[in-house]
């Protein structure tokens, strides 16, 4: 059996919680498919971060307990599930474009190029309901984010930040570079459950130019 345990880090999170901490997310959201399919009695919910796994209990759990539990998880339980890819259209004619095609020493159709050719891996969903931090942003492209945050940024805005690119998922402020804008709907508001969400962790993405 695999001792899941030694593999993993934990930290104390308030009385009734554990950080489980690792660096590879794979094993994170494998550890939290296995929770939901042989959950504990005391076993509430989990929260997927970038390099870490918030578990909830409902009462206090002593580490040894978590990491005994842990360790009986099943290897089937850490199999794989299937992703799906999404082909997301971006008409390129954001605000900043032409700013952060400056600021990278490049032209805005070097610019596109670059950040539409790159397979983007959706690593988790934060910031605002449904916001994708997408890994795979190719380093030629990588920037600090805006020294001055934007009031709102659009629905479907598309932006990159440092070293993530993003869709924001509803109005909001926010510091990104807004590259371009997509129709493609990732957040519905008007459900209630994980239907509301097009991308969810794992999945893969492409930015497909669009011609206006």
């Amino acid at each position: 059996m695999l001792q899941i345990s030694k593999m993993l880090s934990l930290t104390p999170f308030g009385p009734s919680a554990w950080l489980v901490l690792h660096p590879d997310h794979s094993k994170l959201k494998a550890l939290g498919r296995a929770l939901e399919q042989e959950a504990p009695a005391d076993f509430v919910d989990y929260t997927l971060g970038y390099e870490s796994l918030l578990i909830l209990f409902r009462a206090p759990v002593p580490e040894a307990v978590v990491r005994v539990y842990l360790d009986s998880l099943t290897l089937d339980a850490l199999g794989d599930q299937s992703s799906t890819h999404h082909h997301i259209p971006v008409s390129y004619d954001g605000p900043d474009l032409e700013d952060t095609a400056k600021a990278l020493k490049l032209t805005c159709e070097e610019l596109v190029q670059l950040h539409s050719s790159a397979l983007y891996q959706v690593r988790f969903l934060g910031f605002s309901p449904g916001f994708p931090y997408l890994d795979g942003l190719p380093e030629r492209i990588h920037l600090p984010r805006r020294s001055s945050p934007r009031p709102r940024m659009n629905p479907g805005a598309v932006a990159i930040g440092g070293g993530h690119a993003s869709i924001y998922s509803i109005a909001s402020p926010g510091g990104w570079h807004w590259l371009g804008n997509t129709n493609f709907p990732i957040f519905d508001p008007q459900k209630n459950d994980e239907s509301a969400f097009a991308l969810k962790s794992g999945d893969t993405l492409t930015f497909i130019p669009q011609n206006d």
